[in-house]
């Protein structure tokens, strides 16, 4: 087993007992506002610690910035709980219509 691998599962064991009694975290998508033209869909580093993790993640849009482009939040879930996160997410998606 890798120094490596090993690191990786005690991360993700971590985030099982960060979660405890939680059923999601809410965190930011971006750094900032979405890129601005259709050539990228901005930077993913505030995504990859959650597939790291194996954690469930969807963003959801959180109004514009100061280019008025939009701005997003991140709902994360609790490892293998997709199911769960999607209907917390569809639940707050009503609330902030």
């Amino acid at each position: 087993m890798s120094r490596r691998w090993r690191r990786r599962e005690a991360f993700r064991a971590h985030l099982d007992d960060l979660f405890g009694d939680f059923d999601l975290l809410l965190t930011p998508s971006a750094a900032g506002e979405a890129p601005e033209g259709l050539g990228s869909t901005g930077d993913p580093s505030f995504n990859s610690i959650w597939t790291l993790g194996w954690t469930p993640c969807v963003t959801m849009p959180a109004g514009t910035g100061p280019h008025r482009l939009p701005l997003g939040v991140q709902l994360v879930g609790k490892r293998f709980a997709d199911e769960a996160l999607l209907d917390n997410a569809a639940w707050i998606e009503t609330r902030l219509a």
